[in-house]
């Protein structure tokens, strides 16, 4: 009997080690506290971003991930540009006029900003940017830190909208993004983890040609 209650109490500590983080802080975009004030500035002016990453997709039906690879580029000026190397290529380009996806030959098909899958992408815009007064109207905003690590989560205000996303958590560190999560629900999920970023990135015009539109 001492033996199990032994191990119930390590159990209950090993739970508590790893419990769920606490709700955070609500953040309103126009009274910022100061610490959160100067993060989001410093993550908002890094210009220009090019990352490599790795994208996990979970559905209901499959037991393990779908996994692709590829590289992340943002342009302040033309907006978000997703590069896929693996295990297809291609390119998926978000900006204020809609969605652009290219294939491996170059051929282009685009989606206009009102549908609902432009209008779900596009959504990674302002959050990338770190754009909290656009994000507002259509999120609720809570905010945690400890030391450089910190996450921002974004609910929706209306999740049954189209094209919603789902909640979106943003993960880093000092003023890099490390971790995106998107989720609609536990069984159905987008985590994207992020590689080492190169800020104030100079897009060569054949890059902007290729990434952008």
């Amino acid at each position: 009997m001492r033996a199990i209650r032994h191990a119930l109490a390590a159990l209950a500590l090993a739970s508590a080690a790893h419990a769920a983080p606490g709700p955070g802080v609500a953040l309103d975009p126009g009274k910022l506290p100061g610490d959160w004030a100067a993060l989001v500035a410093s993550l908002a002016s890094k210009g220009a971003i090019e990352a490599p990453f790795t994208e996990r997709r979970y559905f209901p039906f499959r037991r393990e991930p779908t996994v692709l690879h590829g590289v992340i580029r943002i342009s302040p000026g033309r907006g978000l540009s997703l590069q896929y190397t693996d295990p297809e290529a291609s390119v998926m380009i978000a900006d204020g006029a809609g969605l652009v996806l290219r294939d491996a030959r170059g051929r282009s098909r685009e989606i206009d900003s009102g549908s609902r899958e432009a209008g779900a992408v596009a959504s990674l815009l302002p959050i990338m940017r770190f754009d909290l007064a656009a994000l507002d109207p259509l999120f609720a905003i809570r905010a945690r830190r400890t030391d450089a690590d910190w996450s921002f989560e974004f609910t929706p205000r209306n999740p049954g909208a189209p094209g919603s996303l789902g909640t979106v958590t943003v993960l880093g560190s000092g003023t890099d993004v490390r971790r995106l999560e998107f989720r609609q629900s536990e069984s159905q999920r987008v985590e994207i983890e992020v590689g080492e970023t190169r800020s104030g990135v100079l897009f060569a015009p054949k890059e902007l040609a290729r990434f952008f539109r």
